[in-house]
């Protein structure tokens, strides 16, 4: 791209890398080991649900066209877990919620809707006069028929999910198996967290705030962490490792326009094919994304705190939701509406970082740039607004986490 060509926005330069990646391969795991994993074919019911007709109440199964206003007599219990029991003609049974309904029965009367005696229940005029066929009885199938698909796959097995899958005895589901992700930050001036820094050095908050973008997606499996300096031959080890062993790579810096810019140069000695290099958004701007060898995703991130987070949402998510084979992952978490002063129309899309408030709105975050890791630490995620826009919105939000946040 010469420096004269228009730049993508954010949603064609996303869209231009997922239409070249695929899913990975799948898996048979145990349903224990299954949560939060991605589901990979549609999980149907092996029975009706409910198996057979029960009752939603505890109290008193009764055939309505049999009962009469004054006494009825009890006969029996109707027990859960057990099989249908047959109601005895013009008596009720005792029953719980849950258990299967007589045969006979068409309606349950409450507990609370009738006088109890010893041996026999009292039912009144009033409550003969309003009762239904099925009054309290969750019938057979109502939930759906056996074959009924409860989930799709390209779902999260979420924990509803999971009880479903076994309730209808899914016990070894077929999932994606896990996104193998591996992150490189580079940079001279870099050094661990615990390090003791100069002036002149940083601590590496890259790596850090990336790996905590991922940890807690049960789908996704960091491999490797790596910090490198800005020289060709490393830079080469690096990456190549990292390449050999991950269905995605994110590397954090040495992208942009600059002499000691190796990161594009180096990638694509090592076969990594470039989608765009370049984006019409702040922070950001130098995003480099391109496709490896195996098909894995490549995410070269502008160095800056605040521009990593923020592409790695905005690109890195969709990315990740995409290889993994997940329907719908890792778009905006809906939208909300500003509070507080317009910032300057810019002619680029605007990243511009928030606190949730009211439900549906949002404050902004003050900010000194994409270095402010303090601004950012106080924002819960950021808003996307297009070139030359300003005002309240709403405007697409997107949370800083993989799993999102209310608006």
């Amino acid at each position: 791209m010469s420096a004269g060509d228009a730049l993508p926005s954010p949603g064609d330069a996303l869209r231009s890398l997922l239409e070249r990646l695929s899913p990975v391969a799948t898996e048979r795991v145990g349903l224990r080991e299954a949560a939060g994993r991605v589901l990979a074919q549609d999980a149907v019911t092996d029975r009706p649900s409910p198996a057979l007709s029960v009752s939603a109440m505890d109290g008193y199964a009764v055939d309505l066209g049999r009962l009469g206003a004054g006494r009825t007599d009890v006969d029996g219990e109707a027990s859960i877990g057990r099989p249908p029991a047959t109601l005895r003609e013009g008596r009720a049974a005792r029953i719980v919620t849950g258990a299967p309904v007589p045969h006979g029965a068409t309606a349950v009367l409450r507990r609370e809707d009738v006088v109890e005696w010893e041996g026999w229940i009292e039912v009144g005029t009033d409550l003969i006069a309003r009762l239904k066929d099925g009054e309290n009885i969750r019938r057979q199938g109502e939930n759906g028929p056996a074959g009924t698909v409860f989930a799709r796959g390209g779902c999260e097995i979420t924990p509803p999910v999971a009880g479903a899958l076994a309730s209808f005895g899914v016990v070894s589901p077929v999932v994606r198996r896990r996104v193998r992700i591996a992150l490189v930050a580079t940079g001279d001036e870099i050094l661990p967290p615990e390090q003791s820094v100069e002036a002149w050095q940083l601590r590496d908050s890259n790596s850090t705030a990336l790996e905590a973008f991922v940890a807690g997606a049960a789908w996704i499996s960091l491999v490797s962490v790596e910090r490198c300096a800005d020289e060709p031959t490393p830079l080469r080890a690096a990456l190549g490792s990292a390449l050999d062993g991950a269905d995605a790579l994110f590397v954090s810096g040495g992208v942009s326009m600059g002499h000691r810019d190796f990161v594009p140069g180096v990638l694509a000695s090592l076969g990594v094919e470039r989608v765009f290099h370049r984006v019409s958004q702040r922070p950001g701007k130098p995003l480099w994304a391109g496709v490896g060898p195996r098909g894995q995703a490549v995410l070269a991130l502008p160095g800056n705190p605040v521009s990593v987070m923020v592409t790695a949402r905005r690109f890195g998510a969709p990315a990740l939701g995409r290889l993994a084979g997940l329907d719908r992952f890792g778009g905006a978490d809906g939208s909300v509406a500003l509070d507080g002063a317009n910032e300057r129309a810019i002619p680029l899309w605007l990243h511009r970082l928030v606190r949730l408030g009211a439900p549906g709105r949002a404050e902004r975050v003050a900010t000194r740039g994409s270095g402010d890791v303090i601004g950012a630490a106080m924002s819960d995620g950021f808003v996307e607004m297009p070139p030359g826009a300003t005002g309240a919105g709403p405007w697409a939000y997107y949370a800083w986490r993989l799993g999102g946040g209310s608006p």
